[in-house]
């Protein structure tokens, strides 16, 4: 049937060979995290992303709704000269917008990261277009002036009518807010490639693969966008024998196995306020609450000698967002849930009809308390699996950014709701929101928002 049998054979051969090595060499490349692995990785990320993205469509920032109506759905409050600060994904592209409780704009920033960021070469893995970068921290200074994160991507404060005044060319992400002494309190990120985190973490890191890991930093920028101070996490667990809780995650300890690229997850920074400092026994004004998603842990620590003062492993689960209440204790977010489980299985699409478990945990250092305020009751049903923030009004009550389901809500005291907001796309679909704030209006020395 085939007139030379053995050129057939040999080319066969050939293939077979071809396609084994090319095996072998990708799971050696896999298992070693090499440059040929890492450059596979990112051009299928990219291939992904772009096939995700075409057309019209911004998918990224979409989730299916779980609510009816758009805008404000619930106002039954008098107008308190209150107004609201929120982030997210309006009218095709990411917005920051200041509104009256009656959903009017007085002020809005629509940005682009593309413009701010022209050349993202700082960036490992920098995103592909303007509809693969959401906004995660954000917040508004009394002279009506804007800070932000693009997720991972840098940060950026602009003037009241949207002009830029800096750009932070370095991944920052998950929160923004003041430092009293000036600035603000920005978690960064770093990434370790294998000399310098043998050098850091010699133990821990031969454990994790032989690739680059993720580092997540507490960074102090000034007023101008300069970096002030910069210090690892990881670094902050080891130096204070919290090294344990780094390894107890359930995480194998073979020598060929790859962890976790990420370290810590630090998802919040924030500063304990003078005004309210002395109802913290054991803590000073100054001193700094973190939130490291990856090990469900909460801690206090002096960014002077940075000395953990106070470390909190659950009842919380994949927290996000800790805040300082005048009484003395911490109201922490607790996502309460897993991408794996409860929420939806492992897609970062939330199943509408599945049970909301989120919740507010409120605890007390001093006395080793934790009780649930808000989340058991009739009506309090809420829940995000990542994300997601919370305020505490001037009343007592909350302001519960609910990042999934594109809703901002506020409750009184008693824990009922009073003002809802539902960020609607179209008959389906939400689009997301990752931040809300609430500021009277006295806040802002700017008495005129219309720009030229």
């Amino acid at each position: 049937m085939f007139k030379n049998p053995e050129k057939l054979i040999f080319a066969f051969s050939c293939v077979v060979l071809l396609v084994g090595a090319a095996f072998i060499f990708g799971a050696y490349s896999g298992q070693r995290e090499n440059a040929a692995f890492l450059a596979l990785r990112d051009l299928r990320n990219t291939a992904d992303t772009l096939l995700t993205e075409r057309g019209d469509d911004p998918v990224h920032f979409l989730q299916p709704a779980r609510h009816q109506g758009s805008g404000v759905i619930t106002n039954t409050r008098p107008d308190d000269g209150m107004l609201i600060f929120v982030s997210g994904f309006f009218d095709g592209g990411n917005e920051m917008r200041l509104m009256q409780r009656d959903g009017t704009v007085v002020a809005r920033w629509p940005v682009r990261f593309s413009e701010h960021f022209p050349d993202p070469s700082f960036l490992p893995q920098p995103p592909q277009s303007d509809w693969n970068v959401d906004l995660h921290g954000a917040l508004v200074n009394p002279d009506g002036s804007v800070v932000f994160n693009y997720e991972y991507s840098g940060s950026v404060k602009l003037s009241p009518c949207g002009d830029v005044l800096w750009t932070l060319d370095h991944p920052t992400h998950h929160s923004v807010e003041t430092a009293e002494s000036g600035g603000y309190w920005i978690p960064g990120r770093s990434f370790l490639r294998p000399k310098a985190r043998d050098t850091l973490f010699p133990h821990l890191m031969r454990m994790r693969g032989r690739g680059m890991v993720e580092d997540d930093l507490i960074l102090k920028v000034s007023e101008d966008g300069e970096i002030l101070l910069e210090k690892s996490v990881s670094a902050l667990l080891f130096e204070n024998g919290l090294e344990p809780l780094m390894t107890a995650t359930g995480e194998s300890i073979m020598s060929n196995k790859t962890w976790d690229r990420e370290l810590v997850h630090l998802n919040k920074i924030g500063e304990l306020p003078s005004n309210i400092a002395d109802a913290f026994v054991g803590f000073d004004a100054g001193d700094l609450v973190l939130s490291l998603r990856k090990y469900n842990l909460v801690l206090m620590v002096d960014p002077n000698s940075w000395r953990v003062k106070w470390h909190q492993t659950g009842p919380w689960r994949r927290q996000h967002d800790p805040e300082f209440n005048a009484d003395g204790t911490l109201t922490v977010f607790n996502n309460n849930t897993y991408r794996t489980s409860t929420l939806g299985g492992s897609s970062d699409k939330v199943d509408p009809k599945a049970p909301l478990v989120s919740n507010i945990i409120k605890t007390d250092p001093a006395a080793g308390t934790n009780i649930v305020v808000y989340g058991t009751r009739a009506g309090e049903t809420f829940g995000t699996v990542v994300r997601g923030k919370h305020e505490i009004t001037p009343e007592g009550g909350y302001l519960v950014t609910e990042f999934e389901a594109g809703r901002i809500f506020e409750t009184n005291a008693a824990g009922k709701i009073t003002w809802e907001y539902l960020n609607r796309y179209d008959a389906d679909r939400v689009a997301e929101v990752t931040e809300a704030r609430m500021y009277p209006r006295t806040y802002f020395t700017r008495a005129e928002w219309s720009c030229p």
